[in-house]
């Protein structure tokens, strides 16, 4: 018996959980292999915040056998689909301000002990990484770590009633915090720790603190769930990973309307049609693009359209894509005369997809650059003149619209508005496009 690392995301995970693995504390489940009989195998649970809630609502009745039987699960992000009874869908800080992110103990828990919350609190100087609203507390749950003076309670444990444990961390995956205080390892073995059964809450407190009544909170959204449309001429078709900033985005009430269809990536082939343009949000775990790799690449040789946003890694399944990573400089806007140099080109002023978008709206951190074949269109580039947003015509007989730019992952996460004045324009634009 041991934890459940559920590997949702694509690539390795962190060296702690392959050496717990050699040791017999935990087993890496790829989110697609995840079944019923493997949960019922395993004492403990570990999600992060690429988790597929859309496939894990389809096991919701074997996530609650697993803690009905005790078993242990450390939830990292927002809870969009309430995966068990007892438990409601994040909400965020309403209209935050810096002070809204301060982070300070309500109980004081064992994951916690001897760390200084405030190398937790902010990443290179910025706050709002370690989370910016909650996963309501259930009742009986316990606060553990609040925002703000109204102590937001960002992350909670529970003890359900009829068996089993919840850690709820409503932010970025704990145990990538404190990276530049060298705490991310031990935070990682700490959690895997507690999922396997170590130091909580014992006893479990009667009186515990707790807090503020009125707490600043937006309401929650509504979500629509996936759709389809069998109406002709042109759709804009878009997978969802089921995250929960691929379901913000591309369900919630700002921007779900340009959506012809959304559905899973592996339904991509009895969807896509030739006239489509098929839109692959930012952050798509690659692995589920990789899969598709033919589907794709059938879909531009027939003619048709592909927009791929950043950190999907497109140049995995796409054709004719060189792409470099850089590491991501997010505290930039705190330095002197700050400038991250994106600039939108000329041939972007004319370019029906960039109407309205100018240098701020494109502005908020980067991850990469392209080298486009000749011949493609280039929209904007960084500060060193690389593109990071061109349209390609010429590899394929179909249409690339290629950025590294994540404005949906940010507009998910309630986090950097710039990201929402982008797609205020560009999803409209594509919608445009669209029926051109």
């Amino acid at each position: 018996m041991s934890t459940i690392y559920l590997k949702s995301a694509y690539g390795k995970p962190s060296p702690g959980i392959i050496e717990a693995v050699a040791r017999g504390e935990a087993v890496i489940v790829e989110q697609n292999d995840l079944t019923r009989e493997i949960l019922s195998a395993h004492t403990g649970l570990i999600t992060g915040q690429q988790l597929d809630q859309d496939a894990m609502l389809a096991l919701k009745p074997a996530l609650k056998a697993f803690l009905d039987r005790g078993g242990r699960w450390f939830f990292n992000g927002h809870m969009v689909r309430p995966l068990v009874d007892g438990m409601a869908q994040y909400r965020p800080i309403a209209e935050p301000k810096r002070a809204d992110f301060d982070l300070a103990a309500v109980n004081p828990h064992p994951i916690y002990d001897g760390i200084d919350l405030k190398k937790l609190e902010t990443n290179k100087g910025v706050a709002g990484f370690y989370g910016r609203g909650c996963n309501p507390l259930p009742e009986g749950a316990v606060a553990v770590n609040g925002l703000g003076a109204a102590k937001v309670p960002v992350d909670w444990v529970w003890a359900r009633p009829r068996g089993g444990r919840i850690f709820s961390h409503s932010g970025n995956d704990l145990a990538g915090m404190g990276l530049e205080w060298g705490l991310a390892p031990e935070l990682s073995a700490r959690i895997l720790a507690w999922a396997n059964g170590g130091l909580c809450f014992d006893p479990w407190p009667a009186n515990p603190a707790r807090p503020e009544e009125m707490l600043p909170l937006s309401e929650p959204d509504a979500y629509g769930g996936h759709r389809t449309s069998t109406r002709s001429g042109r759709r804009i078709v878009a997978p969802s990973s089921g995250t929960y900033y691929n379901i913000r985005g591309l369900e919630g009430p700002l921007y779900t309307q340009a959506f012809d269809v959304i559905c899973t990536p592996e339904q991509l082939g009895d969807v896509l049609r030739p006239d489509d343009i098929l839109w692959v949000p930012c952050r798509t775990p690659a692995q589920r693009m990789i899969a598709q790799k033919d589907v794709v690449a059938r879909h531009l040789e027939f003619g048709g359209t592909v927009v791929a946003l950043g950190e999907s890694r497109s140049d995995l399944w796409l054709p004719a894509v060189e792409f470099t990573e850089t590491p991501t400089n997010w505290w930039w806007w705190l330095e002197p005369s700050a400038d991250l140099g994106v600039r939108v080109t000329e041939a972007a002023a004319s370019h029906p997809l960039m109407q309205g978008i100018g240098d701020k709206d494109a502005t908020w951190h980067l991850h990469g650059w392209f080298v486009p074949p000749e011949g493609a269109t280039i929209l904007a580039h960084d500060g060193e003149g690389r593109p990071i947003l061109y349209e390609d015509k010429v590899s394929t007989p179909g249409t690339m619209i290629l950025s590294s730019l994540d404005p949906m992952f940010h507009h998910g996460s309630h986090f950097m508005p710039a990201t929402t004045r982008f797609l205020d324009r560009f999803v409209p634009n594509l919608r445009a496009y669209a029926h051109v």
